[in-house]
């Protein structure tokens, strides 16, 4: 009796070698995907507060990350089939004779009789070549992989809602200054139709400035038409379904912080998620190929029963008990297993070659990036200097007018002129902010403004 346990007990040992390997421990990591310490650089209490909502309520981020638990479970059941399995198969059966039995002189009349079998069954392969043990480790590279999904996410998420928040607070802006725009054009066609009326301006003057001004208008509804798409969007990334207004800072009180690196080494762009998941997977179709190289070699199958059989339950000596090592060879499949293995081969390479193409590409991505963040910071700075110099104008045309060598007239097209160098500043400012973030995208999910990351 101590010999069959101790064999059971030896059965589980054979099959539990792997587990402390193969455990996954997964931790709230998730925020640390975003880099939060890049996103303060911004300044901006009501950003945060909205990436904080979105990394609550987003159903993207919520799919995603169940589908990393799901990778998660594979590992685990991976792990389950390196482990003995062991199951209740009983049977309770009873046979009827009809009629008498005659062995020789012997005669058995009818009888009824009643069998029990209770017992454990027990089986396991015994992984000598290793292949099972290199299947979880196949599905923990497929959970890791599903890991830096979960990262790409994370990070695209939140810099689309970032590019939408600040393109909507450009928006607000904009609006602002159109209807200013409006108001001055409006009286740019008062003061033409008053000198029609005085007959020093004809009357195509007087239609081309009602012209400007339906010009003006429409890009007004322009402007509104966009605020509401953009708003909606934003709800739609909150996962909220009242579709409220969407709290956020008055383009006034926009202070980020500006960094734009002179250069960025491509050692760091290993560790953007598309690489680190391109690495991932060619180890996992390694691992693949090493699983169908064992697949040819033959497997050896541990069986065993343990229980009760007996044809009364009051009988004496009932205990069942066997073991064995079963041997399976495919000797001949039609090439079929030869086959899967030079799949997983081509498999390999071509992994290999998405890995390279992936590697170029973030290459590509990044200085497209930089390169467009260092482009509108040179465009930015000359229209902040096109706009002082309309100011001045204005401030001059200003005293003209009040010297009386020039009309009313003068001063609101030089107005004109300043609201919309005014334009351009906020929107060269709100698009360097993005271009920015598109960097952070392109670097995945670097805070660049500390140089120590580059």
């Amino acid at each position: 009796m101590k010999k069959i346990f101790s064999l059971i007990v030896a059965f589980f040992i054979c099959g539990a070698f792997s587990i402390a390997s193969a455990k996954v421990d997964v931790n709230n990591y998730r925020y640390g995907y975003v880099n939060i310490p890049f996103w303060q650089n911004f300044n901006d209490n009501n950003l945060l507060a909205n990436l904080n909502t979105l990394y609550l309520r987003n159903n993207d981020l919520k799919a995603t990350s169940l589908k990393v638990s799901e990778a998660q479970k594979l590992v685990k059941i991976s792990l389950a089939d390196e482990l003995p399995h062991i199951g209740f198969n009983g049977n309770i059966k009873q046979t009827f004779r009809s009629s008498d039995e005659v062995f020789g002189d012997i005669t058995i009349p009818d009888y009824t009789e009643t069998q029990f079998l209770l017992p454990l069954t027990l089986s396991y392969e015994i992984d000598i070549w290793g292949k099972n043990h290199l299947k979880t480790k196949a599905y923990k590279k497929k959970f890791e992989i599903m890991q830096q999904d979960e990262k790409t996410v994370y990070i695209s998420m939140t810099s689309a809602f970032a590019s939408d928040y600040y393109n909507l607070i450009k928006v607000d802006k904009l609006i602002e200054l159109q209807q200013k725009l409006i108001n001055t054009q409006k009286e740019v066609v008062s003061a033409i139709e008053r000198k029609y009326q005085l007959g020093t301006a004809n009357i195509n003057q007087v239609i081309t400035e009602k012209k400007s001004l339906t010009y003006l208008e429409e890009e007004l509804n322009n402007l509104k038409e966009k605020q509401d798409v953009l708003k909606n969007q934003m709800n739609v990334i909150l996962a909220d379904r009242s579709f409220q207004d969407v709290n956020r800072t008055n383009f006034n009180y926009v202070n980020a912080k500006i960094s734009i690196p002179k250069e960025i080494s491509t050692s760091i762009l290993i560790s953007r998620p598309d690489n680190v998941k391109s690495e991932l997977n060619l180890e996992k179709i390694g691992i693949d190929v090493k699983v169908a190289r064992r697949e040819l070699l033959p497997k050896f199958n541990l069986v065993g029963n343990l229980g009760f059989n007996a044809y009364n339950l009051s009988s004496a000596n009932t205990f069942l008990a066997n073991l064995a090592i079963a041997p399976t060879w495919d000797l001949f499949m039609g090439g079929k297993k030869i086959q899967l293995l030079k799949l997983q081969k081509d498999e390999y390479k071509i992994a290999l070659e998405h890995y390279d193409k992936t590697f170029l590409k973030s290459i590509q991505e990044t200085n497209d990036a930089l390169y467009t963040l260092k482009s509108i910071n040179g465009k930015y700075s000359i229209a902040n200097d096109r706009y002082a110099l309309s100011k001045t104008e204005s401030k001059l045309m200003k005293k003209k007018e009040q010297l009386g060598i020039a009309d009313r007239l003068n001063t609101l097209y030089q107005n004109e002129i300043e609201l919309i160098s005014e334009q351009q500043v906020v929107s060269l400012k709100i698009n360097e902010i993005i271009a920015m973030i598109n960097l952070y995208q392109a670097l995945g999910g670097i805070n660049f403004f500390n140089a120590e990351n580059l």
